[in-house]
């Protein structure tokens, strides 16, 4: 019965994965709090829990603010006051084995739990800051540039 389950669960979730790539979005916000918006473009765009999360976004919060994002992959991140990060690419394409998890942490803080990209390709998650770049090895860690 728990295989089933098991099963079950992960042809949902690859159903969701592949119904979220084939219209540009890469994951979702899970949960917000206090003024969080994104930068897409040249447009502002405010935010709410369950909108999208497109390819080369830029997450904004400001003071007293954070955001929870869900991947398409499994893999989350949370991000903390007064942070810029840039989803600068991301690629998520098992049948093809193409996987891309690149951010770029302008400042403040970001605590990121690989998915699946991270499990089956570790050499493809990279965070950038201004003064260094993480290459992830690991599950799960916790970033601040000042």
């Amino acid at each position: 019965m728990k295989h089933i389950i098991k099963i079950v669960i992960f042809f949902m979730v690859g159903c969701w994965a592949t119904a979220f790539a084939q219209d540009g979005k890469v994951g979702f916000i899970k949960k917000l709090s206090g003024d969080v918006s994104i930068k897409r473009g040249e447009t502002i765009v405010a935010t709410a829990q369950g909108d999208p999360i497109l390819k080369s976004d830029v997450l904004i919060t400001k003071t007293d603010s954070s955001v929870g994002i869900i991947f398409t992959d499994g893999t989350t991140i949370a991000i903390g006051q007064n942070t810029e990060c840039n989803i600068e690419n991301y690629m998520f394409e098992p049948k093809a084995n193409a996987y891309a998890f690149n951010l770029y942490l302008k400042k403040g803080k970001a605590i990121y739990n690989s998915g699946r990209i991270g499990k089956l390709a570790p050499d493809k998650v990279s965070l950038k800051t201004p003064n260094a770049i993480v290459g992830t090895r690991g599950t799960h860690f916790i970033i601040q540039v000042n």
